[in-house]
């Protein structure tokens, strides 16, 4: 993984004008997958495509000033990438999990997903819905959440974060994009806020 993540963080070097908030959303990505890996029986192969997509998934706005589509731009910089320590299948299902951090879950239409194989399609679901989440709780790009914990409860999935004050945004933005992950496990999945120590 060491030789991975030097590949990857100079892939994002090149792209990526605010690594702090891809940092912190990589963090908040592993958390929530540390969590949950074993009930949803994934292992150490699906936690370093995810961090490979957490540190990449913003890539794509070197691309486009407005922003606009530019998880897509990430997915195709990812996939032209040349990559040393990926596989082409395994860059395949990073630069999918990328390109569903944001908007539309993946639809009929989309040829590059449905070029994956089953099993890659439902770890991008998965992996792709963790991201999403992740993603949503530094909304502000403020670093505003600094800890969740995840679990399984009752067939929920229940995260719960630590707020560093008022997290309206991140609250607002992770109930649009639960989605992904809802479809992905068939069960609600839940936020809350940690109670006091």
């Amino acid at each position: 993984m060491k030789a991975l993540l030097q590949e990857t963080l100079a892939l994002r070097a090149r792209y990526d004008e605010e690594p702090s908030h891809s940092d912190h959303v990589s963090t908040l990505a592993l958390q929530i997958f540390d969590a949950l890996a074993k009930s949803l029986g994934l292992g150490d192969q699906a936690r370093k495509y995810l961090h490979c997509a957490a540190l990449l998934h913003d890539i794509g706005w070197s691309q486009t000033p407005d922003g606009k589509g530019h998880h897509k731009w990430s997915a195709q910089l990812i996939r032209e990438h040349g990559w040393k320590n990926l596989k082409p299948d395994e860059t395949a299902v990073v630069a999918q999990i990328a390109r569903y951090h944001r908007k539309s879950t993946p639809q009929a239409t989309h040829a590059d997903f449905l070029a994956l194989s089953e099993p890659e399609q439902k770890l991008v679901m998965l992996l792709g819905g963790i991201l999403r989440v992740a993603d949503a709780l530094d909304r502000t790009h403020t670093t505003r959440i600094k800890r969740v914990v995840a679990s399984i409860e009752d067939k929920v999935i229940v995260i719960r974060v630590r707020p560093d004050g008022i997290w309206d945004a991140e609250r607002a933005m992770f109930d649009t994009k639960r989605d992904m992950l809802q479809i992905a496990v068939r069960q609600p999945v839940r936020c809350e806020e940690l109670p006091a120590d």
